[in-house]
């Protein structure tokens, strides 16, 4: 049913591709660099000691000890920022222009330092915490406060943004309502302070991931590890296992991803990562020290980068070996690595075709098969917009508690995976029509029609995500076929490599946030039901579970029918009547002997 002949053909593009992506590596971009000297920039009056000045790290957790979204500690927290940023400079006047803005309980304080060009650098921090004392989580504004108190005396080349945003536990409620409105075109950076004084640390301090397809600038992420290198040391990085996993499945649980899913180039920095410090984490003096001068050297090195965009050359792409593979090779490589296993799909299911084989109803099986995951994350999704289920703005850390009702809300949507499964699924089927055997070749062509689709569809959208469908493109193709020597455990093995990425998708997240699966799965269903998980994933996910199922069926089908039919035979030439040499007694030869 399959031309190999068109299988082996289809690979020369590929390795021209391969050639191309060799050739098309490039050196990742330099990063800016400041001559000035971030020493101004006081650890000690930022932290505060026995008798801490007004706004020290010390001070504001004393004043301000319960800092929950929307309660009176945060209101009156806001207010001192607002005052803080509003105060004169040497001239007499304010030096920031303060505007406030509100979502509902959730304030943000925004002050904007004028300079000579409308470009902007953006710092951005949040007030709230997860629960007292919160001081690690506070050092992000108290380094903020201080950045104010050393910009108010200079002059700046780009417009200095400062934002203090609340609802960071809710799932960046401020921070996203602040992207909203601002103007992507003319931000050439957002810094987002996180916790700058914790002393548990997890690299890497700079986290460039994004909640929408694409992450920070390279030039921007390079210049934030340049300045930590500097100040802080070695700041860690991603290995390009886990920048391909973030690229073909964009998630992240801080704050910086809501903002750069708005379009602005955002990044994170943290001493505790992109996880965040804990409540009760303790803080040191010397760490809010180095990375508030690393914060500093950094602001001030994209302030003296020349007019206009600061990272509009910046390449996008998967660092690796120190080079930049660039996103047009990895769109070309993944795309010519699909395209023998979509020719010969497609040609075995034409095949199919003119040999008559009921295709239709194989078809309307996939469809069925999948169905019960779209039922699913149907219910979790209305689960989140009716309120059954408490779901963040944004996934957030630490998770929630799984209560009475995130009991329920779990129980419910296996459930309706049950019954999609044992009640829908028969139902569409029996009205489907007859299907004929399942290992007759027919399902095998269906199957491989519609993952190959699949892929070059998910390939035009993400190439980093089709990537993950290319072993089960090619795997799956050829253990389905009627006339494949993939059986047994073969077939077996074939099965699983299809399904190897996703579950390496899955390790790399719950490595990176330390999360254990049944974390993981809580996490998945919250994403579900809040819509970060989209439809377009759920339907990815749904298409590969039929196929693996179809998979499955043939096999079984293929060891039953060879179970049925038994060993082969032993067949003799000539005559029934006669029994073999030797039969009516001794030969010739056997006598002379």
């Amino acid at each position: 049913m399959l031309d190999v002949r068109v299988y082996r053909a289809a690979f020369l593009p590929a390795l021209v591709a391969l050639f191309v992506a060799a050739f098309s590596l490039a050196d990742r971009p330099a990063p800016l660099v400041s001559d000035l000297s971030a020493d101004s920039f006081r650890g000690e009056r930022a932290f505060g000691g026995r008798t801490p000045l007004r706004n020290s790290l010390a001070e504001l957790g004393r004043s301000f000890p319960n800092r929950s979204p929307g309660s009176s500690d945060d209101a009156q927290l806001a207010d001192r920022v607002a005052a803080t940023l509003g105060a004169a400079d040497r001239t007499g006047r304010p030096a920031f222009e303060v505007t406030r803005e509100r979502a509902g309980e959730i304030e943000t304080v925004i002050g904007v330092r004028p300079g000579l060009s409308s470009r902007r650098i953006v710092v951005v921090s949040h007030r709230d915490a997860h629960g007292r004392p919160g001081l690690a989580e506070l050092s992000g504004t108290a380094g903020m406060l201080e950045l104010a108190r050393l910009f108010r005396a200079r002059d700046l080349q780009r417009t200095l943004v400062l934002v203090s945003t609340s609802g960071a536990t809710l799932g960046a409620t401020g921070a996203a309502a602040w992207a909203e409105g601002a103007d992507e075109r003319a931000v050439d950076a957002v810094l987002v302070l996180g916790d700058l004084a914790g002393r548990r640390t997890a690299k890497p301090w700079v986290v460039p991931w994004s909640l929408a397809p694409g992450p920070a600038p390279l030039g921007l992420e390079r210049t934030v590890e340049q300045a930590l290198r500097t100040e802080a040391g070695p700041p860690g990085g991603s290995r390009a296992s886990a920048q391909w996993a973030r690229r073909a499945l964009p998630f992240t649980v801080s704050e910086q991803g809501v903002i750069a899913a708005a379009g602005l180039p955002a990044v994170l920095i943290g001493s505790s990562g992109e996880r965040g410090p804990a409540a009760g984490d303790a803080v040191r003096a010397a760490r809010l020290e180095r990375f508030g001068r690393a914060v500093l050297r950094t602001v001030t090195a994209i302030d003296a980068a020349p007019a206009g965009e600061a990272f509009a050359s910046s390449p996008a792409g998967i660092v690796t070996m120190r080079n930049v593979l660039p996103d047009w090779a990895v769109r070309l490589l993944v795309g010519t690595l699909l395209l023998p296993a979509f020719l010969t799909a497609l040609d075995g299911f034409f095949r199919v075709r003119r040999r008559r084989l009921t295709v239709g109803p194989w078809l309307v099986w996939l469809a069925a098969t999948g169905l019960p995951v779209l039922l699913a994350w149907g219910w979790a999704r209305a689960l989140g917009l009716t309120g059954a289920l408490d779901v963040p703005d944004a996934p957030v850390l630490p998770l929630q508690a799984v209560e009475r009702a995130g009991a329920l809300a779990l129980a419910s949507v296996a459930l309706v995976l049950a019954l999609g499964w044992f009640g829908v699924r028969p139902l569409v089927l029996s009205r489907a029509g007859e299907r004929g055997s399942p290992a007759a070749g027919s399902l095998a062509g269906a199957m491989g029609a519609v993952l190959c689709v699949l892929a070059a569809v998910v390939w035009a959208a993400n190439p980093y995500a089709a990537a993950l469908l290319l072993p089960a493109t090619h795997l799956w193709l050829f253990a389905s076929a009627p006339q494949t020597r993939l059986r047994g455990w073969a077939g077996v093995a074939a099965l699983a490599a299809g399904l190897l990425p996703f579950a390496l998708l899955a390790l790399a997240y719950g490595q990176a946030l330390a999360l254990d699966p049944l974390e993981l799965a809580w996490m998945t269903l919250l994403g579900a039901a809040s819509g970060h998980v989209s439809v377009a994933a759920a339907f990815v996910a749904a298409t590969v579970v039929a196929c693996a199922v179809a998979l499955v069926t043939i096999m079984r089908t293929r060891r039953r029918a060879a179970a049925e039919v038994g060993p082969e035979p032993l067949r003799t030439r000539g005559p029934v009547t006669y029994a073999g040499p030797g039969s009516l007694g001794g030969t010739e030869s056997a006598l002379r002997r």
